[in-house]
Protein backbone atom coordinates (compact mmCIF):
# COMPACT_ATOMS: atom_id res chain seq x y z
CA UNK A 1 0.00 0.00 0.00
CA UNK A 2 1.40 3.37 -1.01
CA UNK A 3 0.53 6.51 0.98
CA UNK A 4 1.18 10.10 0.01
CA UNK A 5 0.76 13.01 2.41
CA UNK A 6 0.27 16.49 0.98
CA UNK A 7 0.08 19.43 3.36
CA UNK A 8 -0.09 23.21 3.44
CA UNK A 9 1.19 25.02 6.53
CA UNK A 10 1.29 28.67 7.61
CA UNK A 11 2.65 28.63 11.17
CA UNK A 12 4.38 25.24 10.99
CA UNK A 13 1.69 23.36 12.92
CA UNK A 14 0.23 21.49 9.96
CA UNK A 15 3.73 20.65 8.75
CA UNK A 16 4.61 19.24 12.18
CA UNK A 17 1.40 17.20 12.25
CA UNK A 18 1.99 15.92 8.69
CA UNK A 19 5.59 14.96 9.45
CA UNK A 20 4.50 13.20 12.65
CA UNK A 21 1.83 11.20 10.83
CA UNK A 22 4.36 10.35 8.11
CA UNK A 23 6.97 9.15 10.60
CA UNK A 24 4.52 7.00 12.56
CA UNK A 25 2.58 5.37 9.74
CA UNK A 26 3.48 1.67 9.56
CA UNK A 27 3.70 1.80 5.77
CA UNK A 28 6.91 1.13 3.82
CA UNK A 29 5.94 2.98 0.64
CA UNK A 30 5.14 6.55 1.64
CA UNK A 31 5.94 10.08 0.52
CA UNK A 32 5.32 13.54 1.95
CA UNK A 33 4.92 16.79 0.04
CA UNK A 34 4.66 20.44 1.02
CA UNK A 35 2.12 21.99 -1.32
CA UNK A 36 4.14 25.22 -1.25
CA UNK A 37 6.77 23.37 -3.32
CA UNK A 38 4.23 22.61 -6.06
CA UNK A 39 1.46 20.12 -6.70
CA UNK A 40 2.75 16.55 -6.62
CA UNK A 41 1.67 13.82 -9.00
CA UNK A 42 -0.55 11.49 -7.02
CA UNK A 43 -0.20 7.77 -7.63
CA UNK A 44 -0.81 6.38 -4.14
CA UNK A 45 -3.49 4.05 -2.85
CA UNK A 46 -4.18 6.58 -0.07
CA UNK A 47 -3.66 10.33 -0.05
CA UNK A 48 -3.72 12.24 3.24
CA UNK A 49 -4.35 15.97 2.89
CA UNK A 50 -3.49 18.46 5.63
CA UNK A 51 -4.37 22.13 5.82
CA UNK A 52 -4.52 25.08 8.14
CA UNK A 53 -7.99 26.46 8.68
CA UNK A 54 -8.75 29.79 7.05
CA UNK A 55 -12.23 31.27 7.28
CA UNK A 56 -13.78 27.98 8.36
CA UNK A 57 -12.21 25.66 5.82
CA UNK A 58 -9.04 24.72 3.95
CA UNK A 59 -6.60 27.51 3.14
CA UNK A 60 -6.82 28.70 -0.48
CA UNK A 61 -3.92 26.65 -1.90
CA UNK A 62 -5.15 23.38 -0.39
CA UNK A 63 -8.75 24.12 -1.35
CA UNK A 64 -7.73 24.59 -4.99
CA UNK A 65 -5.72 21.34 -4.88
CA UNK A 66 -8.57 19.38 -3.26
CA UNK A 67 -11.04 20.55 -5.89
CA UNK A 68 -8.93 18.86 -8.59
CA UNK A 69 -8.89 15.40 -6.99
CA UNK A 70 -11.04 12.59 -8.29
CA UNK A 71 -11.10 8.83 -7.79
CA UNK A 72 -8.78 8.86 -4.77
CA UNK A 73 -9.03 7.34 -1.32
CA UNK A 74 -8.35 10.35 0.88
CA UNK A 75 -8.04 11.31 4.51
CA UNK A 76 -8.14 14.92 5.67
CA UNK A 77 -6.57 16.61 8.65
CA UNK A 78 -6.39 20.21 9.73
CA UNK A 79 -5.02 22.48 12.40
CA UNK A 80 -6.60 25.62 13.78
CA UNK A 81 -5.92 28.09 16.55
CA UNK A 82 -9.16 27.23 18.29
CA UNK A 83 -10.48 24.31 20.31
CA UNK A 84 -10.34 21.03 18.39
CA UNK A 85 -13.56 19.83 20.03
CA UNK A 86 -15.57 22.92 19.07
CA UNK A 87 -18.34 23.13 16.49
CA UNK A 88 -16.09 25.51 14.50
CA UNK A 89 -13.32 22.89 14.36
CA UNK A 90 -15.68 20.12 13.25
CA UNK A 91 -17.23 22.39 10.61
CA UNK A 92 -13.73 23.32 9.38
CA UNK A 93 -12.86 19.64 8.91
CA UNK A 94 -16.23 18.97 7.27
CA UNK A 95 -15.60 21.86 4.85
CA UNK A 96 -12.48 20.09 3.62
CA UNK A 97 -14.27 16.77 3.36
CA UNK A 98 -17.11 18.40 1.42
CA UNK A 99 -14.66 19.37 -1.33
CA UNK A 100 -13.70 15.71 -1.75
CA UNK A 101 -16.67 13.51 -0.93
CA UNK A 102 -18.46 13.57 -4.29
CA UNK A 103 -15.50 12.36 -6.36
CA UNK A 104 -13.38 10.46 -3.83
CA UNK A 105 -13.64 7.89 -1.03
CA UNK A 106 -13.18 9.48 2.41
CA UNK A 107 -10.93 7.42 4.64
CA UNK A 108 -11.44 9.63 7.68
CA UNK A 109 -10.43 12.90 9.26
CA UNK A 110 -8.65 14.51 12.16
CA UNK A 111 -8.78 18.06 13.51
CA UNK A 112 -6.08 19.35 15.82
CA UNK A 113 -5.29 22.39 17.91
CA UNK A 114 -2.57 24.53 16.42
CA UNK A 115 -0.78 27.75 17.17
CA UNK A 116 -1.89 30.99 15.57
CA UNK A 117 0.75 32.43 13.26
CA UNK A 118 2.39 35.58 14.57
CA UNK A 119 1.32 37.48 11.44
CA UNK A 120 -2.33 36.64 12.16
CA UNK A 121 -1.97 37.61 15.81
CA UNK A 122 -0.47 40.93 14.77
CA UNK A 123 -3.36 41.52 12.36
CA UNK A 124 -5.95 40.75 15.03
CA UNK A 125 -4.16 42.97 17.54
CA UNK A 126 -4.24 45.83 15.04
CA UNK A 127 -8.02 45.36 14.74
CA UNK A 128 -8.62 46.04 18.43
CA UNK A 129 -9.99 44.11 21.37
CA UNK A 130 -13.64 43.54 20.42
CA UNK A 131 -15.24 41.31 17.82
CA UNK A 132 -14.97 37.60 16.98
CA UNK A 133 -11.43 37.82 15.59
CA UNK A 134 -10.05 40.40 17.96
CA UNK A 135 -7.17 40.44 20.38
CA UNK A 136 -9.49 40.21 23.38
CA UNK A 137 -8.03 39.03 26.67
CA UNK A 138 -9.71 35.63 26.10
CA UNK A 139 -8.19 35.35 22.61
CA UNK A 140 -4.75 36.31 23.91
CA UNK A 141 -5.00 33.62 26.60
CA UNK A 142 -6.08 31.00 24.02
CA UNK A 143 -3.27 31.93 21.63
CA UNK A 144 -0.73 31.62 24.44
CA UNK A 145 -2.09 28.22 25.49
CA UNK A 146 -2.16 26.85 21.95
CA UNK A 147 1.45 27.81 21.17
CA UNK A 148 2.54 24.33 22.24
CA UNK A 149 0.24 22.54 19.78
CA UNK A 150 0.11 20.14 18.15
CA UNK A 151 1.41 18.08 21.05
CA UNK A 152 3.09 14.70 20.73
CA UNK A 153 -0.13 13.10 21.99
CA UNK A 154 -2.17 14.84 19.28
CA UNK A 155 0.29 13.78 16.60
CA UNK A 156 0.24 10.18 17.88
CA UNK A 157 -3.56 10.12 17.85
CA UNK A 158 -3.68 11.39 14.25
CA UNK A 159 -1.15 8.78 13.16
CA UNK A 160 -3.06 6.06 15.01
CA UNK A 161 -6.36 7.06 13.39
CA UNK A 162 -5.00 7.08 9.86
CA UNK A 163 -2.95 3.93 10.51
CA UNK A 164 -6.08 2.09 11.64
CA UNK A 165 -8.06 3.24 8.61
CA UNK A 166 -5.27 2.18 6.25
CA UNK A 167 -5.13 -1.26 7.90
CA UNK A 168 -8.90 -1.57 7.56
CA UNK A 169 -8.69 -0.57 3.89
CA UNK A 170 -6.00 -3.22 3.30
CA UNK A 171 -8.05 -5.88 5.10
CA UNK A 172 -11.20 -5.10 3.15
CA UNK A 173 -9.37 -5.01 -0.17
CA UNK A 174 -7.72 -8.36 0.56
CA UNK A 175 -11.23 -9.81 1.01
CA UNK A 176 -12.55 -8.23 -2.17
CA UNK A 177 -14.64 -5.73 -0.22
CA UNK A 178 -14.97 -1.98 -0.64
CA UNK A 179 -14.20 0.63 1.98
CA UNK A 180 -17.33 2.69 2.64
CA UNK A 181 -16.65 6.41 2.58
CA UNK A 182 -16.93 8.04 6.02
CA UNK A 183 -19.24 11.04 6.36
CA UNK A 184 -17.41 13.89 8.05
Amino acid sequence: MKVQIVYSSLSGCTRRLAEGIFAALPVADKQIFDLAQGEPALDADVVLLGYWVDKGGPNAAMKAFMEKLSGKTVGVFCTLAFWADSAHAHASLAAGAALLKEKNCLLGGYVCNGAMSQAMIDRFRAAGTSGPHSASPASEARWALLKGHPTEAEIALAAERFGERIRLLETLQSQGLEYASIAL
